[in-house]
């Protein structure tokens, strides 16, 4: 309505109606504002670019330290005398330690400092990286074991504290781009979780159980000093001291759910650590071969992290990217193993290569909204929105993440020592399809007393 209309309309009558022209000036301000915010919303400052190139490059050289072990490290685990059920639970250890401490770092990050956390644990992870290289020259069974629960514990503990401070910086440095500055940096995390079975593999090939440590190890050293200098001062990223309490938030069921669900897809990532390597050898590959076939799943899964990000941050609708991603992962685990159930297939490379690179899609599917799903559920459930809540709210995504890799790699170990792959990987689609029907209850039941909350507050007004 234009304001000459309004003249026109206020003239028929004996007095003018004022606020007619004071809503319309407001209705064009709050959409000038609203044109301004999204410009601003989908475009980075210099700033933010290059903190997003040395977020990206962190979590790249992180994930490739985490995966770079998988093409080799149970047959040679296995050379050295240990089980599989226990090399799966050095993959396990390393995902228990980061679920333990990544509370702990969730609340006393105000107290150390964003900055510091982050730089802290790039530099320890990348340390370990290169003396867990070393473990090459020790031929005791017990040593050997001791050391790689010891060396991986400590590795974790660094990888524990760049995430959780990692996830703070994502939602400082870009309050209004959180869900597609995510999705970008899980591309990056597929990338690195692709590329390093692909260059554990190349590099074991070329120079024995050591180099690949040896050459990311030193790629996170050097990128710690990196960050210190490109990264703004601490004060930057204050956290208030008072951030919530993990027991309070753990109330609240849509936090509980969603958690669940990253438990799960966690979890189903985690079980292909220690036993897609000893599926794989009826086939005759060598290390480089099985490293690329470990790519696929992270490649599949980095392309469409931004895509799910993305959608994500548009339809507002966790609770239905979640159980889709869910149900559709079980789908493709039967056609992994291929399952019993399925007893008119054989198993075939063909076969496990594609539903590799399907699984990585729906796991993207799954997880990507489960950060913002825990944010949206603290929020709604009483907890301010500030940067204490936020740190909560990492704390509590990092332990569930790695509570998951501990239930994947250790019921994974377990599951393929007694049962064999295919009925292994049968159990893992039946816990996401059991997990997807639980989400979609709870989202129907939450959305039926949304509506019933709404028709009372209307009839209220009335």
């Amino acid at each position: 309505m234009s304001l000459k209309e309004v003249f026109e309309i206020n003239g028929k009558s004996d007095s003018f109606d004022l606020t007619k022209i004071v809503g319309i000036n407001k209705d064009v301000e709050s959409n000038n504002i609203q044109e301004e915010t999204s410009k601003e919303s989908t475009s980075f400052t210099l700033k933010q670019k290059v903190s997003l190139c040395m977020l990206a490059t962190v979590e790249f050289t992180s994930y490739c330290s985490m995966s770079i072990m998988a093409p080799f490290y149970p047959r040679e685990a296995t050379a050295k005398g240990m089980s599989e059920t226990l090399a799966g639970f050095v993959f396990s250890f390393y995902a228990l330690v980061v679920f333990l401490s990544s509370p702990i770092f969730g609340k006393v990050l105000p107290k150390l400092g964003v900055k510091f956390t982050f730089i802290f644990g790039i530099l320890t992870s990348g340390v370990c990286n290169i003396v867990f290289g070393t473990l090459q020259y020790i031929d005791n069974t017990f040593v050997f074991t001791l050391l790689s629960f010891i060396i991986r514990g400590t590795e974790a503990l660094g990888a524990s504290a760049y995430s959780t401070a990692g996830y703070v910086l994502v939602i400082n440095i870009f309050p209004k781009n959180g869900g597609v500055v995510r999705g970008i940096l899980e591309t990056f995390v597929g990338l690195g979780m692709s590329v390093g079975p692909a260059m554990g593999g190349l590099l074991f090939a070329i120079g024995g159980f050591g180099l690949p440590f040896y050459v990311v190890g030193m790629i996170s050293v050097m990128v710690a000093p990196i960050n210190f200098y490109v990264l703004s001062t601490s004060d930057d990223y204050k956290v208030e001291v008072q951030s919530g309490s993990y027991l309070n938030i753990l109330k609240l069921p849509s936090v509980i759910i969603t958690c669940c669900v990253v438990v799960v897809v966690s979890a189903t990532w985690g079980f292909l650590d220690p036993t897609l390597e000893p599926h794989l050898r009826m086939y005759n590959l060598n290390a480089a071969n099985i490293g690329l076939i470990f790519l696929l799943l992270s490649a599949t899964y980095g392309v469409f992290s931004p895509i799910w990000g993305f959608i994500s941050d548009k339809i507002k609708s966790y609770w239905t990217l979640m159980p889709l991603g869910l149900i559709s992962s079980s789908v493709v685990l039967l056609f992994l193993g291929p399952s019993p159930v399925l007893s008119f297939l054989s198993s075939s490379l063909l076969l496990t290569i594609i539903s590799l690179s399907i699984l990585g899609v729906f796991v993207a599917m799954s997880v990507m909204p489960t950060y913002q799903g825990i944010l949206d559920g603290a929020i709604d459930g009483g907890f301010k929105d500030n940067l204490g809540t936020h740190s909560i709210v990492a704390g509590l995504w990092s332990s569930s993440y790695s509570l998951g890799e501990i239930i994947g790699p250790a019921l994974g170990g377990v599951l393929l020592q007694h049962w064999g792959f295919p009925r292994a990987s049968t159990a893992l689609a039946g816990m996401n399809f059991i997990f997807a029907i639980v989400t979609t209850a709870y989202f129907i039941i939450k959305k039926e007393k949304c509506s019933k909350c709404d028709v009372n507050t209307e009839n209220v007004i009335q």
